[in-house]
C-alpha cells in the first residue's frame, strides 16, 4: 500500500484498490515516512491504551455510599450521578469525577435501578391516518394567533399554515381593527 502511494497513486485510490479505509492508508504511510520500506516499523499497535485508568476502589465505594445516603435522605429524591457529583463538591473533596464517570461506576457496580432507555425511531409523518401516511393525500394545518402587539402599539392577527408532506409554509399578518364601543 505504501509502495503504491510512493509511486504516485493517490491514497484514496490505494484504499479502494486494497479494500481498506483511507485512515488505514494514511496511518501506514505516516509510519513509513522518511525511511526505506524494509526499515519501517510495521508492528501492529493497539488503538486503545495498554492500561486503562480505572477509578480506585475506595472512590467507587464512596460513590456507592453517597448514592445510598442520598437515596435515604434526599429532600428532592435525587440520587443519580449528577446528585452524587454535587454532593462530592459540597463536601469539598478534591478531584471530582465527571457525571459520566460516576454513571459508569454505578453501572459497573450494578447500582442502577431502571432499565436502559430504548430509543425508537420517530413515526413517519401522518402515521395516524393511513392514506396520509402512504402519501395518497396531503394535510394542511392552519392556526390563528391573536393579540400580538408590535412596536408602536399596533395589534395584529397572524394566520399560519403548514403542509405536512410538501413542507410549504404560509404566514399572513393582518392589522386588527380597533373596536371602540360606547354605551
Amino acid at each position: 500500500m505504501v509502495e503504491a502511494v510512493r509511486s504516485g497513486e493517490s491514497m484514496r485510490s490505494a484504499a479502494r484498490r486494497f479494500n481498506v479505509a483511507l485512515p488505514t492508508i494514511q496511518r501506514w504511510v505516516k509510519r513509513a515516512e522518511g525511511c526505506e520500506l524494509n526499515a519501517a516499523d510495521w508492528s501492529s499497535r493497539a488503538s486503545v491504551p495498554y492500561r486503562m485508568r480505572r477509578t480506585p476502589v475506595f472512590k467507587e465505594d464512596w460513590v456507592i455510599g453517597i448514592r445510598h445516603q442520598l437515596r435515604q435522605c434526599s429532600n428532592l429524591g435525587e440520587f443519580g450521578a449528577g446528585a452524587i457529583r454535587r454532593e462530592w463538591l459540597i463536601q469539598g473533596l478534591t478531584d471530582p469525577h465527571a457525571v459520566r464517570t460516576i454513571g459508569r461506576i454505578l453501572e459497573r457496580r450494578g447500582a442502577l435501578d431502571g432499565q436502559r432507555r430504548v430509543r425508537r425511531r420517530a413515526p413517519q409523518p401522518g402515521w395516524y391516518l393511513p392514506s396520509l401516511a402512504l402519501r395518497h393525500c396531503e394535510l394542511d394545518s392552519f392556526d390563528v394567533v391573536e393579540g400580538l402587539v408590535i412596536e408602536g402599539g399596533t395589534e395584529v392577527r397572524v394566520l399560519n399554515g403548514v403542509s405536512l408532506h410538501g413542507g410549504l409554509v404560509a404566514v399572513l399578518a393582518h392589522e386588527q381593527a380597533q373596536h371602540h364601543y360606547s354605551p
